[in-house]
């Protein structure tokens, strides 16, 4: 990994923000506890002894209250910090996802699900009536396939989500090389990477013909190389002489699972592995890779928090949750 930046003055007092918000964030042993205990209701009445309790709401019952307690909770830590930070773009990274789930209700006709960062009110309103030119440069071509209701879209629904899938991703890269930080590039290309195979994986197990996808996910460099052959490699296990480095190495273990684990333990082994790299940011007093690492962090937090409200609220057992709870940032 590339060295931390330095000399970075300017991010001193998010910095200082985040190292209060550090010692809010909740342990792996924590989740570990939690997944253990048996009774959904006495797992919601541990989480009032967490920094959850303030966006708690009287009467949450269903996965949909506590589905939106949670993201609630992330976006409002985040937007805070967005506001703080001389450069939002390591901000509106965590919440670009939000934003592409506005962006295809508002293709679709709907109303945005929520709050608007990147994709503005405006910009929506005019996507809704088919016109892309407010979006950035690095994503309106692509956008404007879609935003014609007579496209090709209309007839295979599925275009819409790979050319949303690829515009976020772009996007993502983009946002972080705006921020000129060599440790972020890493980062960001390691997960469009992850997320790349995982699109294209879950696409070819589905029976999708995945030249669709060369059609409408590329361009997206680095990767338009190790697209094009991952598209044309339609015998899973070849994947992993196309797949470089240390994701390389994941896949292929994950690949030697049953079929129903392996794209679900790849995304955690990758993500627990992103987590690890991403805690030599605590050791940076000022910059924008300690703000990237909270964010990341508070991101797991939130996954691992669904994960067993979900499974709770569903009578999965204990044993199964506790397996794929992800390691976190404290």
């Amino acid at each position: 990994m590339k060295a931390l930046s330095k000399g970075q003055h300017r991010w001193g007092f998010v910095c200082g923000q985040i190292s209060v918000l550090e010692g809010r964030l909740m342990s792996y042993d924590f989740f570990m506890n939690l997944g253990s205990i048996e009774k959904s209701e006495d797992v919601l009445h541990r989480l009032q002894e967490t920094a959850l309790r303030e966006f708690m709401v009287p009467g949450a019952e269903t996965w949909e209250d506590w589905s939106t307690i949670i993201d609630s909770y992330v976006h409002s830590q985040i937007n805070e910090l967005k506001k703080a930070c001389p450069s939002p773009e390591i901000t509106d990274v965590f919440l670009l996802s939000e934003d592409y789930i506005n962006l295809k209700r508002a293709i679709n006709g709907r109303n945005p699900l929520f709050p608007k960062n990147v994709f503005s009110e405006l910009r929506l309103t005019e996507i809704a009536s088919g016109n892309p030119s407010l979006f950035p440069e690095v994503i309106r071509p692509a956008i404007s396939t879609v935003a014609n209701p007579a496209g090709a879209q209309s007839e295979n629904p599925i275009i819409t989500d790979i050319v949303l899938d690829g515009c976020y991703l772009r996007q993502y890269l983009w946002l972080l090389s705006n921020l000129d930080c060599p440790l972020l590039k890493d980062w960001s290309e390691f997960r469009v990477l992850t997320k790349l195979i995982v699109v294209l994986w879950r696409a070819l197990k589905s029976g999708h013909n995945l030249k669709l996808f060369l059609q409408y996910l590329l361009p997206l460099e680095p990767f338009n190389h190790l697209i094009n052959e991952l598209c044309a490699t339609t015998e899973l296990r070849s994947w992993g002489n196309i797949i470089p480095g240390v994701i390389g190495d994941i896949w292929r273990e994950c690949f030697e699972l049953s079929e129903d684990e392996q794209i679900p333990k790849f995304e955690q082994k990758v993500s627990d592995f992103m987590t690890q790299q991403v805690k030599q940011a605590k050791l940076q007093t000022m910059g924008p890779e300690r703000v990237g690492a909270f964010c990341w962090g508070l991101n797991m937090e939130a996954f691992n928090l669904k994960l067993i409200i979900s499974g709770k609220l569903n009578g999965l057992p204990s044993n199964m949750l506790k397996d794929r709870i992800r390691q976190t940032y404290v």
